[in-house]
């Protein structure tokens, strides 16, 4: 039996609802620290990695690790309706061969109407995912919401953006057919920009669908997001939130 209780639903629904949108399985382990998941999307261009911290839940009981291989279309329509002010609560019953699902109000399953779904156990092959040994060059550390604002202009005109990152600030860029173009500069001392750490510039491009895919939703659980790159090498978006910690490592465009 594993049982772990979110005293905020939305955080893992926004989670959820990202890996839900670009894996079709992945495996979540109930371990002594927390709940783990670490996946390669199916085109293998980028990495996921997720913790919710036990310490950081509302309550989490383990009687021993465990695994659960979650299909994400069965849940899909599940996580869809955990309110953002409601409590999510995950219980693993191998005995039964169960994991379920309660949602419950904000006052706790005392205070009103409580729903429950509930799944068989399946078996998922656990994909043997690399430890990568990534160092970048530069950092900065974003308003999420500013961040999927800028991640839409560009997607307006062009599938890829250019993320540039000097000493003084960032910048993003893409363009498309037509000499159509789209450029937003953010100096160091901007609203949006909490932090800039650089050296030197560094510049590559990513799939600026692919980077909106994940910031669009975490931006309601998170309001900040680190960004990490190098020159033309994978750049890493990490988000955290109460109860604890997602991250994406995205492969470069090649052209």
């Amino acid at each position: 039996m594993a049982r772990a209780l979110f005293p905020k639903g939305k955080e893992p629904r926004y989670v959820f609802e990202v890996l839900i949108k670009t894996l079709p399985e992945a495996v979540l382990a109930f371990t002594h620290g927390g709940i783990e998941l670490k996946s390669l999307d199916p085109t293998k261009t980028v990495l996921y990695d997720l913790t919710f911290r036990a310490t950081a839940l509302e309550d989490y009981v383990l009687e021993e690790e465990t695994k659960v291989g979650l299909i994400f279309t069965t849940i899909k329509d599940v996580i869809k309706r955990i309110g953002v002010a409601e409590k999510l609560e995950l219980e693993v019953d191998n005995e039964r061969n169960r994991f379920s699902l309660y949602v419950y109000p904000k006052k706790g399953k005392e205070a009103g109407l409580v729903r429950r779904f509930s799944f068989p156990i399946v078996q998922v092959a656990e994909e043997d995912v690399p430890e990568l040994s990534l160092t970048f060059d530069a950092s900065f550390e974003i308003n999420s919401p500013a961040f999927d604002d800028i991640l839409s202009m560009v997607g307006e005109v062009s599938d890829w953006v250019q993320i540039t990152a000097s000493p003084g600030g960032i910048a993003f860029r893409g363009a498309g057919d037509g000499g159509k173009a789209a450029e937003v500069e953010l100096c160091r001392d901007s609203d949006a920009v909490f932090s800039i750490s650089a050296v030197d510039t560094v510049s590559a491009k990513y799939s600026v669908e692919t980077l909106k895919d994940i910031n669009d939703k975490l931006k309601s659980a998170s309001r900040r997001v680190k960004v990490e790159l190098s020159e033309n090498k994978p750049l890493k978006l990490t988000y955290e939130f109460t109860t604890g910690t997602f991250s994406a490592v995205v492969a470069p465009r090649a052209d």
